[in-house]
């Protein structure tokens, strides 16, 4: 019987079991007598809120679905697709209907974009000076389909858009950022559900920031910069060469999003940068490039293949968990490094062995380390074609 249709007849048979953890510790070691480690992670879910949280939905969307992994798995160090199951376990239990990935959503929004581009409207916004220039507080308007940012106010040139700045609008289907801005600040379009589209200037300079301003603490002591367009519907984005920092998180939870062109010079790409990005199929890579961080790609389920360029030295932990479509990834001789970073602790660089694809190949050239770590983690290796 399916996990799910087994919590099911247990909430059935017991109605009071969601509120008495005991009995549910017990229920779940009669009807899961020998497997320990799924009614240790069902229970973990329980313990985590997760549960509680379930009951309150008429959906489970990819976005709650994508927190809830990453708060299970970051308070029990668990593997993100065993939190996944027994997350959707517990909704298929409860009657809670998951969303369907197929990355397909019509919208009046997406429809708009034929329409003209409206003008900026100063008047929209909260904002301060700054000797720099206009930073961007919050947007106080309504959620028009399309919004154009405007580049100055008063008089004054506009350089920022301040952490959160429009943080919810979940009407907004494009953005058009206009040319003078420079900086993004964390969490700008943070559950813009609708926003699918994003013309970035060619002054932008960095995506996200060092600020914690209004982030939430982890356990009560790490801070998590949330990303600039974290749970947007964005499809696809280039981002332009003048950008040369993008911070933690900033595609992070965007399920839509196919196509990333990447800028020239950008040198690392950083933690959960695009985790759980799962219809992304294609990355343009910098060939700057040095190091790819904990976590980056983690949950990238349709990436097919990757090539790394040369200069890439550090791959850390976890950076393509979970990649299950990925069939190989080329690993210049440059790479010297493989696992590190600040990651759980848990995950390997490449996933757990049966959560990769089955023909997972790592391309090298003899004598690299890459050949000598593929050795070591028991990983298929080939010769680079040149």
């Amino acid at each position: 019987m399916e996990d799910h249709r087994i919590l099911a007849r247990i909430i059935k048979d017991y109605p009071d079991v969601l509120s008495d953890r005991r009995k549910l510790q017990a229920l779940l070691s009669d009807f899961f007598p020998e497997e320990r480690l799924k009614r240790n992670i069902l229970l973990m879910v329980y313990d985590d809120g997760v549960v509680e949280k379930i009951r309150t939905l008429a959906q489970l969307d990819d976005v709650s679905l994508h927190r809830f992994v990453k708060s299970v798995g970051e308070d029990y160090g668990i593997q993100p697709q065993n939190a996944e199951a027994a997350i959707l376990a517990w909704a298929g239990a409860l009657g809670v209907p998951a969303a369907s990935r197929d990355g397909a959503e019509g919208g009046s929004a997406q429809e708009a974009y034929d329409g003209e581009i409206p003008e900026a409207d100063e008047s929209a916004y909260e904002y301060e000076d700054t000797p720099r220039g206009i930073r961007l507080l919050r947007y106080i308007d309504f959620d028009d389909a399309v919004i154009a940012v405007p580049g100055s106010i008063g008089g004054r040139k506009v350089t920022e858009i301040g952490n959160h700045a429009f943080k919810g609008c979940v009407g907004i289907g494009k953005i058009i950022i206009s040319e003078g801005i420079e900086v993004l600040g964390n969490g700008v379009f943070l559950n813009c559900k609708e926003l699918r589209e994003v013309v970035l200037p060619g002054t932008l300079k960095r995506i996200g920031t060092a600020d914690p301003t209004g982030c939430p603490k982890i356990l009560g002591t790490m801070t998590k910069l949330e990303g600039t367009f974290e749970y947007t519907a964005l499809e696809r984005v280039r981002v332009p060469d003048s950008v040369k920092y993008i911070g933690e998180n900033a595609f992070s939870g965007c399920a839509k999003l196919e196509q990333i062109t990447l800028p020239a010079g950008l040198k690392e790409i950083r933690e959960n940068t695009f985790s759980w990005c799962r219809s992304l199929t294609e990355v343009t890579f910098p060939a700057e490039l040095e190091a790819i961080r904990a976590e980056a790609f983690e949950g990238c389920e349709s990436l097919v293949s990757v090539t790394l360029p040369e200069g890439v030295y550090s791959i850390e932990q976890g950076a393509f968990a979970g990649c299950r479509k990925l069939e190989n990834i080329y690993l210049p001789d440059s790479v010297s490094e493989i696992g590190g970073g600040r990651g759980s602790g848990f995950i390997q660089t490449f996933g757990q062995p049966d959560d990769r694809h089955p023909n997972f190949t790592i391309r090298c050239n003899a004598g690299s380390y890459a050949m000598s770590y593929a050795r070591k983690q028991q990983i298929r290796c080939a010769r680079a074609q040149g």
